[in-house]
């Protein structure tokens, strides 16, 4: 092998090494951007839990304001029955 066939064969062998380089430096940008978007994703659907727990508290609010209120009138009917039962 003369010296300039050694040449060209160790600069195709840096070619291609520089090409594989760029392609896995392509990939890992594409790998990045996609691991972007999945934390997007994924804070999306964080806050939509969060919202829902809000709203599922809320109902349990007002839920137990409902259940206080027929306490105190059932409370109310059944004086009002026991008061009458007394006449």
């Amino acid at each position: 092998m003369t010296n300039e066939e050694f040449q060209k064969l160790v600069l195709q062998k840096l070619s291609n090494i520089e090409e594989r380089q760029n392609n896995m430096e392509t990939s890992l940008s594409n790998l990045e951007k996609r691991q972007d978007e999945i934390y997007q994703v994924v804070k999306a659907i964080e806050h939509s839990n969060q919202v829902g727990k809000a709203e599922i508290d809320r109902h349990e609010f007002r839920i137990s304001k409902v259940e206080g209120k027929f306490k105190k009138v059932s409370k109310i009917l059944d004086e009002d029955i026991d008061a009458a039962a007394n006449l």
